[in-house]
């Protein structure tokens, strides 16, 4: 596709999410490398090595899952927006949009139903800000637009050039009706 077709714009992290994730990394680090420490030179028991592993296992493996799903940017292809995340992408395409618009509330507006608050952006199902019950994938709020589908899902998405995706949207949406 030429450049015209075709526009990428990248998710900016916002200083809160970059500051979470440094900060839960290293917590992490701070509390199971001590702990693993402490476990393995003592004599081994089956039952505490089996409930750490357990617990690390999980704890590494869901903020993993938040990492490989926090987004990366937003392309605008001539049929549809698609959302590069670490690992995949999630498509919107136009036709399947009832409407998009510039996120007018706060960070502060929403309630996390389920989802990560900061590590690695604002991803999960959250609730508020005008937009009722909608799944998030933000580096920073001042940045968001949002998307309704006419499935009637909404998403909360963000990248530089917030106003400019959401026009091209808007007349791919214009396109496709």
């Amino acid at each position: 596709m030429d450049d015209i077709s075709k526009l990428t714009y990248k998710v900016v992290k916002s200083r809160t999410v970059r500051y979470v994730t440094v900060g839960v990394w290293g917590l992490l680090a701070a509390v199971f490398v001590p702990a693993w420490y402490m476990l393995l030179r003592e004599p081994f028991y089956v039952a505490p090595f089996v409930i750490m592993l357990l617990i690390t296992v999980f704890v590494v493996g869901l903020l993993l899952y938040f990492h490989l799903i926090s987004p990366r940017s937003v392309v605008l292809a001539a049929d549809a927006l698609v959302l590069r995340r670490v690992l995949g992408c999630k498509t919107f395409r136009y036709a399947d949009i009832a409407e998009a618009g510039m996120f007018a509330g706060s960070g502060s507006d929403m309630f996390r139903f389920w989802g990560s608050g900061a590590f690695c952006g604002f991803i999960g199902w959250f609730s508020g800000g005008g937009l009722g019950s909608h799944f998030e994938y933000v580096g920073r709020y001042s940045d968001a637009f949002y998307l309704k589908l006419r499935s009637g899902r909404t998403y909360l998405l963000s990248c530089d050039g917030a106003e400019q995706a959401v026009c091209r949207v808007r007349e791919g949406m214009a396109r496709c009706a």
